[in-house]
């Protein structure tokens, strides 16, 4: 069966197949028939079919190049090179460089772009391959990717890049030369949500083009003469230090004091998680100070208020997947503290009185002067009970004091106000509260009601009176006065309703209730699937029955159920997905299936990168079960630590963007990456949420603690601290950076393995198989490795691998690359859509299928039309339409890459072994075994295993 096999033979046979068993789909010549198990092909590297190279004019004639907007620059080690540039006009398209190429009749043809590795900036804009006047690939997450993307970091300084893409086997099928161009594009705004926002202008020149070359296989050999560059010196970056540390500690501990302190009410759930932490830290201005649970509580209401009014705030991207969640965590952390005030109205509650004790600064009171002269303001020196009063001072006369804010309602009967007053020096009938009745239009029914404290200099005092509510009056304010010379101070005020009476407050325990129980019972039903954010939504779902049980709520899940949603987010036991209003789970992908494999890598649709990073989520699972929620799990720690040493394969040593030694997560193969080289990291990465000592400091493992203080030795971690804090100064990042200091000081001072990060020049060589990802990962030597052969097949197998190859010289390729495969059919297909942004569909967002179209004429998609057999998904999997996202669909059971020196051979069941052949593949050596393999060998790939051969 040859690459030239029509759309339309496919479909046939992909439909016959789906009882019969397996069919092989070859990789470049041929591959095996359908009932054998044997996979051949040979593997040489001949050279490129044909060179272009810009800014060489023979070259350029040669292939009858057309360039518009374009200069011939001098470029990277004195190489000729090109420049696209900007419109005249404002616009997102730049220049074009069309040219003619040699390509290949039969097969795949490949197209390789030279790109220098120095140049830096996301307005470079991108680089996008068209052939025969249609667009090859997609601009965001597509199988085959545009032929650069711009970042703020250089890719490879001070040497050349390689990028290689396929194109489609129908358009060059019979033809001997092929039609190329590259286009200058500006950036992409992937979040944006119209197509304005989305595609940004050219701002300036794109990256500068050295040379296109076409072959026909994956690994593109380089000529002798091509020059590439040379790694430079490494150094140890040498700013900035310790005194990161410093910086983010005073941020964040005059923010913690900002917040103890602060006046009304904060409904930012990332701010209320800061403060209640900031509270248990003794390094902090809110460490256990008595503003604090009360600062809670009133902004736990004001969160009450915030949902009723808007329940859009439980399911908006605020809080993203948790909901409400982050506040029983809040509850957690002050759980003692808020005990004695659930029972109190929610401030702002109707029928009761609001902030009786001042205990939540003036919320619900207004000072007002009714004559002459004075002050009134809350004292935190001088109270009944809690921690506050109001305090009233007239100098000498004058009528001063405190009103209710808003009007109460009022029931009809005889409700009895009262307040608890002390004084200093007043005058009789000075301090009093008075009671005023309205009717429903806001007109006084009636005239003041007054209850007087005694003369004199006395300490508390209650004054109470009963007042039956007059016929028509509908509301009430309470006022607290102090009418002459002297001072007084009001607290515990009181409003009793008449027995009987329908109308009551709301009760805190009751409305915290409501918000949590109806945050958990919506997303336990809505729970999202990649592992992230189940991971996020798990840990919402947990905290909010751990508040509900806190709060005596009989609908509360009990321990073992909420952590049950934290184990299948995370991996240790089957994700069965959102639950009916019953309960019952939905297992949208079978009862089997687990988000993270046993290898430690969240699966998703593959290796998640640099955008699938889980540091900080599993930081905050650690946080929320065992850290914060105080229960202990020592499953649950092994698995945390098992998946974070897992990724710490995927960090590779690199320069940073200042050309200093640094090591930086693998993005190239990451299915939700859109951007390279990866951020610098050793654990975490710059992001909101976390920050690159945290996780180390919770898990106390003595090789992570090692990896965490080879980011202090290569002066990388305040670096990237730096850049963290940097990001903004908002409630997520300050929450993120609160134990900044605290982590740094266990790292420095706990005693490590003295364990490398494994890719560090100098440690093991080693392999990484995970066979349910479809992931390798190879350390030779100082070369690396990296292979995602199960590369966003979200349709169908696709047939697609993702390498990213690291010589020993650092000179970097990146490819997609064909491969052989081998997969059980279910007898349907999905055919390509004629799409150019996105290639898949957002269900849920107001995006159109495909993402929004560019600007200018309507382009094609070169490969619209190609034709993706599904794989046969587990029995218990719910059938899914064609087109329809899905992990199984492109799935394969076998895969067989050959890339360059390497021949990877992956058996992705659990049950089934394959044999292949190395034949033209040439001697080998094992890597995993370290056996020789000669030039013809069959090898048996066991079950749930892999082969990964290097060519001696």
């Amino acid at each position: 069966m040859f690459e030239s096999l029509q759309r339309r033979s496919l479909l046939k046979m992909a439909a016959g197949t789906a009882a019969t068993g397996w069919l092989w789909r070859g990789g470049t010549a041929q591959a095996a028939a359908t009932t054998g198990t044997a996979m051949t092909g040979a593997v040489t590297n001949t050279g490129p079919l044909d060179t272009l190279v810009f800014g060489d004019t023979a070259s350029e004639s040669a292939h009858g190049l057309t360039a518009t907007l374009s200069d011939v620059v001098p470029g990277g080690l004195g190489q000729a090179a090109r420049v696209l540039n900007a419109p005249q006009t404002a616009g997102f398209w730049g220049g074009t460089l069309s040219a003619t190429m040699a390509c290949k009749p039969r097969g795949v043809t490949y197209i390789t772009i030279k790109l220098w590795g120095s140049e830096s900036g996301a307005d470079l804009g991108r680089l996008q391959l068209f052939a025969e006047g249609r667009q090859v690939g997609h601009y965001h997450l597509g199988a085959v990717d545009p032929l650069d993307i711009a970042s703020d970091d250089p890719r490879t300084p001070e040497r050349f890049y390689f990028h290689t893409l396929p194109l489609p086997v129908d358009l060059t099928e019979g033809k001997k030369a092929v039609s190329l161009e590259v286009r200058s594009m500006g950036r992409i705004a992937g979040y944006a949500s119209s197509a304005d926002e989305y595609y940004k202008d050219m701002t300036g020149p794109s990256r500068t083009i050295y040379r296109l070359y076409t072959h026909d296989e994956p690994y593109f050999a380089l000529a002798a003469d091509d020059v590439t560059g040379t790694m430079p010196a490494l150094a140890t970056r040498t700013s900035p230090g310790s005194e990161v540390i410093d910086t983010i500690n005073a941020r964040v501990t005059a923010r913690a004091a900002a917040e103890a302190a602060r006046p009304s009410a904060q409904l930012d759930l990332w701010y209320l998680d800061f403060l209640a932490r900031a509270y248990g830290m003794s390094s902090t201005g809110a460490y256990r100070h008595i503003a604090v649970p009360p600062q809670i509580a009133r902004s736990l209401d004001g969160v009450y208020w915030k949902y009723v009014a808007d329940s859009t705030v439980m399911t908006g991207s605020s809080q993203q997947w948790m909901g409400l969640g982050r506040a029983g965590l809040v509850l957690l952390g002050l759980a003692d503290e808020l005990k004695p005030l659930l029972d109190e109205p929610v401030l702002g509650s109707p029928y009761g009185l609001t902030n009786a004790g001042f205990e939540f600064g003036t919320t619900g009171w207004r000072s007002s002067i009714w004559s002459g002269s004075g002050t009134a303001s809350r004292d935190t020196t001088v109270y009944r009970t809690g921690h506050a009063s109001a305090r009233v001072t007239v100098p000498s006369a004058g009528t001063v004091g405190y009103t209710t804010s808003a009007k109460i309602p009022v029931d009809q009967g005889t409700y009895t106000y009262g307040a608890w007053i002390k004084t200093d020096g007043v005058g009789a009938g000075s301090a009093f509260l008075d009671v005023l009745f309205y009717d429903a239009s806001g007109t006084p029914v009636g005239g003041d009601n007054k209850v007087h404290a005694s003369a004199g200099t006395h300490d508390w005092e209650h004054v109470t009176t009963a007042l039956t509510t007059p016929g028509g009056a509908t509301q009430v304010t309470i006022s607290i006065r102090l009418s002459g010379a002297g001072t007084a101070w009001f607290d515990d005020l009181t409003m009793v309703k008449p027995e009987g009476s329908s109308y009551a407050p709301v009760i805190r325990r009751d409305a915290w209730t409501k918000m949590l129980l109806d945050s958990r019972e919506y997303w336990r039903q809505n729970v999202p699937q990649y592992t992230n954010q189940a991971i996020i939504c798990a840990i919402g779902l947990y905290l909010a029955d751990r508040g509900l049980t806190y709060l005596g709520s009989d609908d509360a899940w009990g321990e073992k159920k909420a952590r049950d949603h934290i184990y299948q987010a995370v991996g240790l036991v089957p994700w069965l997905g959102p639950e009916k209003a019953d309960g019952t789970p939905t297992m949208p992908l079978g009862g089997s299936y687990y988000q993270v494999t046993t290898k430690g890598i969240s699966k998703e649709l593959g290796y998640a990168g640099n955008y699938g990073e889980l540091q900080e989520w599993l930081s905050m699972v650690y946080d929320a079960v065992i850290g914060i929620g105080g229960v202990e799990d020592t499953t649950l720690h092994s698995h945390l630590l098992k998946i974070a040493k897992a990724r710490t394969v995927f960090h590779c040593p690199a320069l940073d963007g200042d050309g200093y030694k640094s090591m930086r997560m693998e993005a190239i193969i990451g299915w939700r990456d859109t951007e390279y080289p990866g951020k610098v990291a050793y654990d975490e990465g710059n992001k909101w949420d976390g920050h690159p000592l945290r996780l180390a400091a919770l898990l106390k493992d003595p090789d992570y603690t090692s990896y965490a203080q080879q980011s202090i030795t290569d002066n990388q971690a305040f670096h990237v601290l730096e850049e963290a804090a940097g990001l903004t100064a908002s409630a997520r990042t300050n929450l993120n950076l609160l134990s900044t200091a605290d982590d740094y000081a266990y790292i420095t001072g706990a005693t490590g393995s003295g364990a490398q990060l494994p890719m560090t020049p100098g440690q093991p060589d080693f392999v990484f198989s995970d066979e349910e990802n479809g992931l390798v990962a190879v350390k030779h030597g100082d070369e690396i490795l990296y292979a995602s052969l199960y590369w966003r097949a979200r349709w169908g197998v696709n047939r697609l691998a993702r390498v990213h190859h690291i010589s020993a010289a650092g000179i970097e390729r990146s490819a997609t690359v064909r491969q052989e495969v081998k997969y059980i059919a279910d007898g349907r297909a999905f055919t390509e859509p004629d799409w150019v942004n996105w290639e898949f569909t957002v269900n849920d967002l107001d995006i159109p299928d495909g993402g929004f179209n560019p600007p200018g004429d309507a382009l094609h998609q070169a490969y619209a039309g190609q034709v993706l057999p599904l794989a046969k998904a587990p029995d218990d999997v719910p059938e899914r339409d064609p087109g329809v996202e899905s992990p199984y669909a492109g799935r394969a059971s076998f895969y067989r890459c050959a890339y360059g020196p390497y021949l990877i051979a992956m058996n992705t069941t659990a049950d089934r072994s394959y044999t292949f052949t190395t034949q033209g593949f040439g001697e080998s050596t094992n890597l995993v075994t370290g056996a020789k393999v000669s030039a013809d060998a069959t090898l048996r790939v066991k079950p749930g295993t892999t082969v990964v051969l290097r060519r001696r």
